[in-house]
């Protein structure tokens, strides 16, 4: 008797081995669906933490700056200036830039004119890093002027006259110099690089980060400030002189 073994069926045997890693593969993508959403969050936490930790220092080397401005002039930079013309002229960002290792874009400004005369054109379109928070993502005004993620306190920087540090009777550490902003960006060189504090978490008002922002005040120090702040607090913290009493924050 003769027996004759079957020939391999190599089409099966393909097909089979198609079928197989077709399901591994489907197997992996799956687990990837459901592994994937429980990762991303942890990783854009931390993505959102080191731009939270950028933005605070850059925070804190403006504050450092404000010292150094003072230091020199006994007297903070005034919150704007206004041309022979009494068009506005520079901000208090601009007057920042040499204390800020920014010395040679601050020589490339002609101050004899505004700035957003064509003559300023170059240097304000430059970038300052230290101006701009990472979490923003405008950089660039319509105009092509670089823009500033933080604008200073209109209450302690007075248009044409700078403040001097006695006459910050609340206390610095009781004075907010400058806040994160979350909207209406303007360029660094622009006077109008000011608000109110008080108002910084107005009905409609975006902010940064989730739930706040964080200020500078004039001791140096950062905090991150809820925007369910009391609004009582936060207008005790915006004016210099008031002598408002200033609770827990």
């Amino acid at each position: 008797m003769n027996f004759e073994l079957d020939k391999p069926d190599n089409h099966n045997a393909e097909q089979s081995s198609f079928l197989y890693y077709t399901a591994i593969a489907g197997g992996i993508l799956i687990l990837g669906l459901i592994i994937l959403p429980s990762i991303l969050p942890p990783v854009e936490q931390s993505r959102d933490a080191a731009r939270r930790s950028t933005s605070k220092n850059n925070l804190k080397q403006i504050g450092l700056a404000f010292h150094l401005y003072h230091n020199q002039y006994d007297l903070l930079p005034a919150g704007s200036i206004e041309t022979a013309e009494a068009q506005p002229g520079h901000s208090w960002l601009t007057a920042m830039l040499p204390y800020l290792d920014q010395w040679n874009l601050h020589q490339q400004i002609d101050f004899n004119n505004a700035w957003n005369d064509p003559a300023n054109q170059r240097p304000f379109q430059q970038l300052v890093n230290i101006y701009h928070n990472p979490k923003i993502q405008e950089t660039v005004s319509p105009e092509g002027y670089a823009l500033s993620s933080y604008q200073g306190n209109e209450l302690v920087l007075h248009p044409n006259q700078g403040t001097g540090i006695n006459e910050i009777r609340d206390g610095e550490s009781n004075t907010i110099f400058a806040v994160e902003v979350g909207e209406d960006f303007k360029s660094w060189g622009d006077p109008a690089n000011l608000t109110n504090p008080a108002q910084m978490f107005a009905p409609g008002k975006k902010t940064p980060y989730v739930g706040g922002k964080h200020v500078l005040f004039g001791d140096g120090r950062v905090q991150f400030l809820s925007e369910l702040t009391d609004p009582a607090v936060l207008k005790a913290l915006s004016t210099p002189d008031r002598g408002e009493k200033v609770g827990d924050f």
